[in-house]
């Protein structure tokens, strides 16, 4: 028999296609206009992002922290002597704690609260507002609460009529320059700026110093610009160039000054200190002196003999050591005074007659802390949790130290003990020495020692003042803040690259990914994939939506291939024979009236001799697009009549004189029963010796099983599938059919190719042979023979 013996292997491979470029490329070119829409709009994005975007300027610094010259002239003395004060004035930088210093949040607040950074004058544009360095006018703000929301305002002037706007609030008021207006949260004055006066258009952000704070610091950048360098790199980030140049600089003042108060803040202290304990000690000493010059007026006394002069140096040398441990003994019970009263909040001299350097680093900590509460003091309330923290390490470091100055009296107080008893033990031999000779050795060492105090106080004090004079800051600004020329961001060539690669990248996902959650069939793979049943014909779009399209003077598109499908058929169908054909579909709507009429028309064409059967009983098209009425008599008489011949029920067409149709006739309750049929075989036996080709056109076969029992009659199937409307899992009936053996010569005709969408191939919709045409086989008619060949093998 040849090919009708031949059959196909329907399986589809499993596992996913390899990945093919050109596929993919050809899919990303059909769909070119998506890509040049993805680029336009990105590229505008990013053109606007640079020309409209909120431009960001770096302003950089630098601060020296000079450890090597931490000490002043004065401090150096203070070193020299024996008990050491330097502590209280040379305050050794660290540079890695001014760095924290600078990032401090007290600083920032400082900073904002000094330049009201919390308002913020933009110049309104049409698009965006400007952020202005030097507004013509300031606002001043009177805060009625402690915490405010922010808010945006609208300021228009007109002839010195401040028109203030806020639309959340429902805020429209006017006033003047200089006079108060009342709002919700707080009261704002506005003042003119040298005069100034202006009619433009101006817009108002006012927000909570912390909120202001939180958002600068996030712009504050401090590094070290070495490891082992001690240089600070200050770098800020501001939109505005000119205006971040006034807070950095402002927060590098407020650094300097605020660490020179500091160390001026201790060594006023100290003096005060000082000028008290040398007021006590002069009144002690004047008194003593003016006794002992009694007492000798009186007793004619001018020197003792050499005996009692040796006993005095031993005795003197013990009570040397004596006052300098009650000296000592002193200044602690003085110290001690600071700190036993919890509620006392006064700075103490950090190493004062001290010389032990745990408590020199305790008192440090304590002064540190007391001067960190006082600043806090002037933003916070008492009850405020900051506050409550640092008296909380207040009264830590109070309590170490109270117990350290026990412990450190403790041993005072037992070194004292042993020199009185040395002292009673030299006093047992001075009885021998007269009675006024011991009374002048006890004005002498208490003369002795009320002087040495007084001299001791007089040095400090002189150092202190000095030192406080010629104290210099141990950090100095080498670089002032200055702004770039331009800003860093927006990066104009990385935004307009960031468009570009968009504009290219969101359109091929769109694309791709449509591809990907497509449903149904769009192209050539989706066939390919889905099935093995061969391609026999391909039919493209009818837009005029005309029933016929296939005459004897037309060379249009879809006649051209329709006469393809004509040539493809000779390979399929055995020669010299009526051939039957079955045109069926997986659902209505894909075309088989369409393409029964014209396979039809371009069959009877070449001088065949064509039958259209209208098959489709429950839901008949074809009698129609040939101009009969649907009620003609038809193919249910012919069942149900017992009388009627088959002449009865063939009737011609209008489009050809050797093309008949047989139309369904009347819709049958029992369609499936009519095809069973015994007098349907006949039919079919007598129609073959009458036509060289009769042409099915049944129901869709994934409706109801007509087709199935249609087939056993037919020596070929055309399985219609339509592109973009067909669904990719309707494939899977005409392959269970094909590989059960219910349908054993099928082949696909692919219906409604749309070119625009670059052809149902992927790669453009060609066509050649006068106007041109493309099966998918080959580029010219003179190429399928040997396609087909291959594919169906040769005709016998």
């Amino acid at each position: 028999m040849g090919i009708q013996n031949q059959e196909f292997n329907t399986d589809i491979t499993n596992g996913e296609d390899s990945f093919d470029l050109k596929k993919l490329i050809a899919m990303f070119i059909s769909h070119w206009i998506v890509f040049v829409i993805g680029l336009i709009i990105f590229c505008l994005g990013a053109f606007f992002f640079i020309r409209y975007g909120t431009p960001a300027y770096k302003i950089n610094s630098q601060i020296l922290i000079d450890e090597s010259q931490s000490s002043s002239a004065g401090n150096q003395v203070l070193k020299s002597s024996s008990i050491d004060f330097s502590d209280l004035f040379d305050m050794t930088s660290n540079s890695y704690n001014e760095l924290d210093i600078l990032k401090s949040r007290l600083l920032m607040e400082r900073t904002v609260n000094d330049l009201g950074l919390n308002i913020t004058i933009y110049s309104k544009g049409r698009i965006k507002s400007l952020e202005l360095a030097d507004a013509p006018f300031s606002v001043k703000l009177i805060s009625k609460v402690d915490s405010i929301a922010e808010r945006n305002y609208t300021v228009d002037i007109e002839n010195n009529i401040i028109h203030l706007e806020n639309s959340k609030d429902n805020i429209t008021l006017q006033a003047k320059f200089g006079e108060r207006i009342k709002l919700p949260q707080y009261d704002l004055v506005f003042e003119p700026k040298n005069g100034q006066t202006s009619t433009n258009g101006y817009k108002i952000n006012i927000q909570s110093v912390d909120e202001r704070v939180d958002d600068l610091m996030t712009k504050l950048d401090v590094q070290l610009t070495d490891k082992k360098s001690t240089t600070l790199a200050l770098a800020f980030e501001y939109p505005n160039s000119k205006k971040g140049e006034v807070i950095l600089q402002k927060l590098m003042d407020l650094y300097l000054l605020s660490n020179l108060q500091n160390k001026t803040e201790i060594a006023d202290t100290t003096l005060k200190f000082i000028d008290g304990q040398l007021s006590k000690v002069t009144s002690e000493l004047s008194g003593i002196e003016g006794n002992f010059t009694k007492f000798k007026e009186e007793n004619k006394l001018a020197s003792v003999d050499q005996q009692g002069k040796d006993l005095i140096d031993n005795v003197s040398s013990y009570y040397n050591k004596l006052s300098d441990l009650q000296v000592q003994l002193s200044i602690v019970n003085d110290i001690e005074k600071y700190i036993t009263d919890p509620s006392s909040k006064r700075i103490i001299p950090s190493s004062f007659a001290v010389p032990d350097p745990v408590f020199a680093a305790g008192i440090g900590k304590y002064n540190d802390l007391l001067i960190e509460r006082d600043k806090m003091a002037l933003s916070y309330k008492d009850n405020n949790p900051v506050i409550q923290s640092v008296d909380s390490q207040i009264e830590n470091v109070r309590i170490s130290l109270v117990k350290s100055f026990e412990s450190y009296k403790q041993t005072i107080t037992t070194s004292l003990k042993q020199i009185q008893s040395k002292n009673q033990a030299l006093n047992s031999q001075v009885v021998t020495i007269p009675k006024k000779e011991r009374i002048f050795l006890d004005y002498t060492r208490e003369q002795n020692l009320k002087q040495d105090l007084y001299l001791y106080l007089l040095q400090k004090r002189e150092e202190t003042a000095i030192s406080k004079t010629s104290t210099a800051n141990s950090a100095r600004i080498i670089d002032p803040a200055k702004s770039d020329y331009l800003p860093f961001k927006p990066k104009k060539p990385l935004i307009m690259l960031i468009g570009l690669m968009l504009g290219l990248i969101i359109p091929g996902v769109y694309v791709y990914g449509r591809n990907l959650l497509n449903i149904k069939i769009l192209n050539k793979s989706d066939i390919e994939s889905n099935t093995r049943v061969p391609v026999v014909g391909e039919i493209g779009n009818n837009p005029e939506g005309i029933s016929l399209v296939v005459s004897n003077n037309t060379r249009s598109i879809l006649s051209e291939q329709f006469r393809g499908l004509r040539t493809n058929l000779q390979f399929v169908l055995t020669q010299g024979k009526s051939n039957v054909l079955m045109v069926t579909s997986s659902m209505s709507g894909e075309g088989k009236s369409f393409i029964t009429m014209n396979l039809g028309s371009v069959l009877a064409l070449s001088g065949k001799k064509v039958l259209l059967m209208e098959l489709d009983l429950r839901k008949p098209k074809l009698s129609q697009n040939v101009g009969l009425d649907s009620n003609s008599t038809g193919f249910t008489n012919y069942i149900v009549s017992e009388s009627m011949t088959v002449d009865d029920i063939i009737q011609p067409v209008f489009f050809s004189e050797n093309c008949f149709i047989i139309s369904s006739g009347p819709i049958p309750p029992n369609p499936t029963e009519l095809l069973l049929s015994d007098k349907f075989n006949e039919l079919i036996d007598q129609l073959r010796k009458k036509f060289d080709y009769i042409i099915i056109d049944s129901a869709p076969i994934g409706l109801v099983s007509d087709a199935q029992l249609i087939e056993k009659h037919t020596d070929a199937s055309l399985y219609i599938v339509r592109q973009e409307y067909t669904y990719k899992s309707q494939l899977n009936i005409i392959n269970e059919l094909t590989r059960e053996r219910k349908f054993r010569r099928a082949y696909l005709v692919i219906n409604d190719i749309k070119t625009k969408k670059g052809g149902y191939y992927g790669y453009g919709y060609g066509y050649g042979y006068g106007y041109g045409y493309g099966y998918g086989y080959g580029s010219t008619t003179e190429e399928k023979p040997h396609f087909l060949s291959k594919l169906f093998g040769k005709r016998k």
